[in-house]
């Protein structure tokens, strides 16, 4: 489902024009400025709203790196508002709110509460009242609740740009984009809290770089993967859980034990052996001639839900 979005931003403004340039090109975004308020409106995909507000998020950040998204814009609207963008009269609108028109229907939304001595109420309410009388705007908005879900992922997050990224093993694709599914509508809030502790994990770009796995495709491919990053990543896949994981393959401070990967395992068999040895660096078998010149991968950190 398609979701409209008018985020509150920084960092660029409309007089970038490159910034406007490639929004408008890669996101289909529009940069604006209203009441001296830098705004982005943009469109996100996704099976819920805080699904699709990560993904647009992702995406702006993508176009534009030093884009920073702060919070939903609640779009407060009066009567004149919405006499405006319905095409109907103040008196029109007026006798909506008091109930003498329309009122065999949904009563008309409460009030947001009182700008000066007029009362506003949220578009996207508003709009949602609209629909019953094919009045609205088409456009589908985050309910209040998935506005405040939203504005808490943006608020523990020191950026919702994330990027997927994959081993090479053929066949396990619909496994991956089924853990990405899963984090995009269960797991977000807590993520986003979770890679705002994290400094090592993101590219050139300020993204944070995740490794998304099924857990039955072969270990191999994945190890191989995260060693080919340069910086430490995040790992997440879904065995019985959601898991992710902080891998490094920057040398331990101290020696440890290294765990022999054998090559016919699973993520999910490499999961269950971390899980085993936490303080144990992990080395795929048979990659190097001298063992113990292989290289080794830790975990850092972990969360699962």
């Amino acid at each position: 489902m398609d979701y409209d979005f008018t985020f509150v931003v920084s960092g660029v403004d409309v007089d970038d024009q490159a910034a406007v340039d490639a929004l408008q090109e890669k996101c289909d975004a529009l940069l604006a400025r209203a009441g001296g308020v830098d705004l982005l409106m943009i469109t996100g995909s996704g099976d819920t709203a805080v699904e699709a507000a990560v993904t647009a998020v992702s995406a702006a950040r993508g176009a534009v790196p030093q884009l920073q998204v702060c919070r939903l814009d609640r779009d407060l609207v009066g009567v004149h508002e919405i006499a405006e963008r319905t095409g109907r009269s103040r008196q029109n609108v007026s006798q909506w709110i008091a109930g003498a028109r329309k009122a065999q229907g949904e009563r008309f939304p409460a009030p947001e509460g009182t700008v000066g001595r007029s009362q506003a109420w949220l578009w996207s309410e508003v709009n949602r009242w609209l629909s019953a009388h094919e009045l609205d705007d088409g456009a589908t908005y985050p309910t209040r609740e998935e506005m405040a879900e939203i504005d808490v992922a943006l608020a523990n997050s020191v950026s919702v740009t994330l990027n997927f990224t994959w081993a090479k093993t053929p066949g396990f694709q619909s496994g991956r984009e089924k853990v990405i599914r899963d984090l995009r509508s269960k797991h977000i809030p807590g993520f986003m809290g979770f890679l705002s502790e994290l400094d090592r994990t993101t590219g050139e770009d300020g993204a944070h770089v995740l490794v998304v796995a099924d857990p039955e495709e072969p270990a191999s491919g994945v190890m191989e993967r995260v060693s080919g990053i340069g910086h430490d990543v995040v790992l997440i896949t879904a065995t019985d859980q959601f898991t992710a994981m902080v891998l490094s393959t920057s040398p331990p401070p101290r020696p440890t034990e290294i765990v022999f990967v054998p090559q016919e395992a699973t993520v999910g068999d490499w999961l269950c052996l971390v899980q085993s040895n936490p303080q144990a660096s992990f080395s795929l078998a048979g990659t190097a001639e001298d063992e113990d010149e292989a290289p080794t991968i830790q975990r850092r950190l972990a969360i699962a839900a």
